[in-house]
């Protein structure tokens, strides 16, 4: 009796699989963590426009030194997702605090201040035009912060090259709080913007 080998047709099937499937696994694994750092970023910005704009609303009153600390507040509660930027560490982002009166005829802008990379525009805070268009209520104001980072998540793929995709991703992560102030209308601001 003979001995004889034939080729089977289903040799080396497996490695083609594994040779095909591993790259897709690598890059859902990637996609996943770098949606993951995007959401956790989002939740970060949500919570300090709120954060800062509930410590806004308790002041009796508005001077610089008080807005400095409500700008070093947000850097505090979004980190380590950058709240505004200075130009000296990686990243985009910017703060905007401001308060929107209205004094009997609509929206008034009565101050605003910013920190950060001033090419981010501000959609919210520093409008008289707010969300949904609410106006304020006739001898009331509102305190408004608006909190604005250009991450952008698959960054990897984003890069220029034969092998990425070359796109610029999404636009900048946005988010804004809007606070009636509790004690007093904080529509001065004693002092300039720091």
């Amino acid at each position: 009796m003979s001995l004889i080998r034939t080729a089977d047709p289903r040799r080396g099937t497996a490695a083609v699989e594994f040779a095909i499937l591993v790259p897709l696994l690598i890059l859902f694994f990637v996609a996943t963590a770098e949606l993951v750092i995007y959401a956790r970023a989002a939740f970060r910005l949500e919570r300090t426009a709120a954060e800062v704009a509930n410590v806004g609303s308790q002041l009796e009153s508005v001077a610089t030194a008080d807005v400095a600390g409500l700008f070093d507040a947000a850097k505090a509660i979004a980190a380590p997702v950058l709240a505004w930027s200075n130009g000296t560490a990686p990243g985009s982002a910017r703060t905007v605090i401001s308060v929107v009166a209205n004094t009997g005829n609509g929206n008034r802008v009565s101050w605003t201040c910013a920190r950060g990379d001033s090419g981010l525009t501000a959609q919210v805070a520093g409008l008289a035009a707010l969300p949904n268009g609410f106006i304020v209520p006739s001898g009331q104001s509102v305190l408004v912060v608006e909190v604005i980072n250009a991450v952008t998540p698959w960054h990897i793929m984003a890069q220029s090259g034969p092998w990425f995709f070359g796109t610029i991703g999404p636009w900048p992560l946005r988010s804004y709080a809007i606070l009636r102030p509790r004690t007093a209308s904080l529509t001065t601001l004693s002092g300039a913007c720091p």
